[in-house]
């Protein structure tokens, strides 16, 4: 799975990903088998998933690019720049009701 990374811990090299599936969030919590990788926010990383108690767990996580979207963790929580401003996703244009076809009066020559 391919994932960018939100928060990283050098140190305990721990990380959390962002799923490319939009599913919940993966947890890196460290091993061994990663001493030389190194994780910043924003990096693009494939590596493999696993459910664990309603927990997804990632190992063998790769950078396949580094800082592909530095801005990610920013733009999720609402505070990102945008070049593009709120604009109104739609117009709503106001219309008449028309009349009903059968009215009661409409009926009354019919007779």
């Amino acid at each position: 799975m391919y994932g960018v990374v939100l928060w990283s811990d050098v140190s305990d090299k721990k990380a959390v990903f962002w799923c490319e599936d939009h599913g919940d969030l993966a947890y890196f919590g460290g091993s061994q088998d990663c001493q030389n990788v190194t994780f910043d926010a924003g990096d693009l990383v494939e590596f493999d998933v696993t459910l664990n108690s309603k927990l997804r767990t990632a190992s063998n996580p790769r950078v396949i690019r580094e800082k592909l979207d530095v801005d990610l963790p920013a733009k999720l929580l609402g505070q990102g720049t945008s070049n593009t401003a709120c604009q109104p996703s739609a117009e709503i244009v106001p219309f008449q009701s028309r009349q009903p076809a059968y009215t009661p009066e409409r009926q009354v020559g019919l007779a």
